[in-house]
């Protein structure tokens, strides 16, 4: 029986934030834009895509077409020092070999997939994944659930589904795909959101032992 175990990327196996201020940085850089301190981008860099290049690059996305440029830039920039200062959390590393050993493992986030699947590989762990879902695969990204009907079909799920991630979109699409939710504290939120999880995780050494409580 394949169980399907999805878990985000940002927030939840690592932090890399300062990745993607640096990358927004030398972008705004390379267009000529005013320089303006890293800490004023830190709160645009973990809300979507669109909303960091239309936030961080409010200055010059006015011009037709300008989003689609910046978005090119970016995503090219950002790929070149992808793991630059990013770290998985620490435990992190070993809980994914143990949740590897449960059932499919399944990264569903809303960074895109190319780069999400870049990332993991570079943090070394993109071998233990048998899927990435990106905020670009699917039409609609979390919470829409629909991003973990296609992690199910992509690892031929056929037993239980469990979500894990350190936001409210995330407890949200778990919730609306009939998965059973974990919260990750240690992640970006200081809470899950007005929608309870199933269950919290204080620390990554956790989610294997209570993933295993969890499966059939």
């Amino acid at each position: 029986m394949s169980h399907l175990i999805a878990l985000d990327l940002d927030g939840t196996l690592e932090d890399s934030r300062d990745d993607m201020v640096a990358a927004v940085l030398r972008v705004r850089a390379g267009f000529g834009l005013s320089e303006r301190p890293g800490a004023e981008f830190l709160p645009h860099v973990n809300a979507g895509m669109d909303h960091l290049y239309r936030q961080c690059f409010a200055d010059y996305v006015g011009a037709d077409g300008a989003l689609d440029e910046v978005r090119a830039a970016y995503e090219a920039d950002y790929l070149a020092h992808i793991a630059d200062a990013t770290r998985l959390y620490p435990g992190m590393g070993d809980a994914l070999v143990e949740l590897a050993a449960l059932g499919s493992l399944a990264c569903v986030t809303n960074k895109p997939e190319r780069l999400s699947a870049a990332l993991l590989e570079a943090l070394g762990v993109g071998r233990l994944f048998s899927a990435v879902i990106g905020g670009d695969t699917c039409p609609e990204c979390k919470p829409s659930p629909r991003v973990l009907v296609e992690a199910s079909r992509r690892v031929g799920r056929s037993g239980a589904a469990l979500m894990i991630g350190d936001s409210a979109a995330d407890v949200k699409c778990g919730r609306a795909f009939g998965a059973t939710t974990i919260w990750c504290a240690w992640g970006y939120a200081a809470e899950p959101g007005a929608e309870p999880p199933d269950h919290r995780a204080a620390a990554p050494h956790e989610l294997p032992r209570l993933v295993r409580s969890l499966l059939p």
